[in-house]
Formats: C-alpha cells, structure tokens, sequence
C-alpha cells in the first residue's frame, strides 16, 4: 500500500479548503488573548508559535497519508494496513514529540523527566484523537466516494498527447507507464502526456491496478502471470514486492 503522493487525494478545490483550514488554525492557537496551551507550550509567551509550525506539517502528514491509505484499503489488507499506518502514527508522533523536548529545552533553558513524559504521551494521545481516527473515517469515506464515481465505466478517455487531443479507448490499454514526470499509455499505439501516474490512475476504472512504482496495468488483459512478473500486450510488466497483496486480492474476487 502506498502512502506517496497523499495530497492527491483531494481535489483542487477540497485543498484549497483544507490548506485555509490548517493556515487559520495556526494562526488562531497563536493569539495571545486566547491563551491556548497544547502541552508544555502556551500562546501569550510565545513558545507555542514554532511547535506549531512544525506540528502542523507533521499532523497534516500523518493524516493525509493514512486517508489515502485507507482510501484504499480492501477487506484483504485490512490488517497489512492498520500495521503499516500505525507505525507511521507512531513514527510522526514520536518525532514531533521529540522536536517538543528539544525546543522546550532550547526555550525554556532545562527540561526534566516528567516533563518528557508529559510531552510523549501528550503527543500520542493527541495525535490519535485529532488526527488518526479522523482520518481512517475521512479516507473510507473518500474511497466510498471514488468507487461511487466509477461504478459506471467510461468506454474511453481523452488525453492530450502533445497538440493532438485523443479519445482512447479503454479496452484497448494495456498498460501505463510512468517516465518521470510524464506517463505512457500503451494501447494500438504509445500516447505520451504530462501528468504523475498516481493522478492518472484517478481517472481509471477499477480494473486499472497499480502493479508496480512505475506500471499500472488493465487487470483484464494479462495474459501471463509469474510470482514477479506479468505479461501485458506482449509487454513484461514486473511486480513491485508491496503491491503483491493487493493485486492477489483483487484478482481472487
């Protein structure tokens, strides 16, 4: 399951939304008059403005990386997926925590157990809370959107391949590839645009699956298939080791 990419799971619209909401909640703690405190730190002297500048980035990290994973999520990786983005919950959480006692100490001129304490559990219990839990229902929902979207399938689509606008027809892709910032489609014939191949796979139907960094392939014209590899419109299309489980499941259903 991969956790790359996560912004691309809003839409142009939706980031600007939640971009102003992050912005604004920053801004807001930080009010002296308020009187926020978040741990150790307090608004009106100050100490809370940097933890929070990078608390934000963190927080905003963990919760659009486990959504897209969760967007994702199929019965079958259930397990795989709570392991691989509670780690992450763990991983963020103890570095932003570990940031707090290095710039409590910085500030303030000492710091103590009980306070490091205080500052790892604050951020454990925090993180989960406002941030993990919202975002397994956020990425469930956004995947029930998206297989909303695709229960009817396109007959094709239309990319723009240099100056030339095609209208493909999607029983006649077999494959895409991706060349850094550009992507390949293989069908009669190669069309190449500009575009990663994580948005490209957005605008699939299901049966599109990511197989590889660097390969999604239609599910429906393999034509053989080995413990590594997959053979495509004559193509050799290689398995990437963190997609096996999911294209297992999917080709089980």
């Amino acid at each position: 399951m991969q956790l790359l990419r996560p912004i691309e799971i809003l839409s142009p619209s939706e980031k600007k939304i939640h971009s102003a909401i992050w912005i604004a909640g920053t801004v807001l703690i930080n009010i002296p008059n308020w009187e926020v405190t978040m741990g150790p730190f307090h608004s009106e002297d100050f100490s809370l403005i940097i933890p929070s500048i990078y608390g934000v980035l963190l927080n905003a990290s963990l919760f659009y990386r486990c959504a897209t994973a969760f967007q994702k999520a199929t019965k079958t990786s259930l397990s795989s997926l709570l392991k691989l983005t509670g780690l992450l919950f763990l991983k963020l959480s103890l570095l932003e925590a570990s940031l707090d006692c290095l710039y409590f100490s910085i500030h303030y001129g000492s710091t103590d157990l009980a306070i490091i304490i205080e500052i790892v559990w604050g951020q454990l219990l925090l993180n989960f809370i406002f941030f993990y839990l919202p975002s397994v229902v956020f990425g469930i929902i956004k995947g029930w959107q998206k297989g909303e979207n695709r229960s009817e399938e396109p007959i094709s689509i239309t990319i723009k391949d240099g100056t030339e606008t095609v209208h493909l027809p999607i029983e006649k892709i077999t494959h895409i590839e991706s060349d850094k910032n550009y992507v390949v489609y293989h069908a009669e014939k190669k069309h190449t645009i500009r575009q990663s191949l994580s948005q490209t796979q957005e605008n699939l139907p299901a049966f599109f699956l990511r197989v590889h960094k660097s390969f999604i392939v239609n599910i429906r014209l393999i034509e053989k298939q080995t413990a590594n590899e997959l053979v495509v419109g004559g193509s050799i299309i290689p398995i990437g080791r963190k997609y096996k489980n999911e294209l297992k499941a999917f080709l089980e259903k």
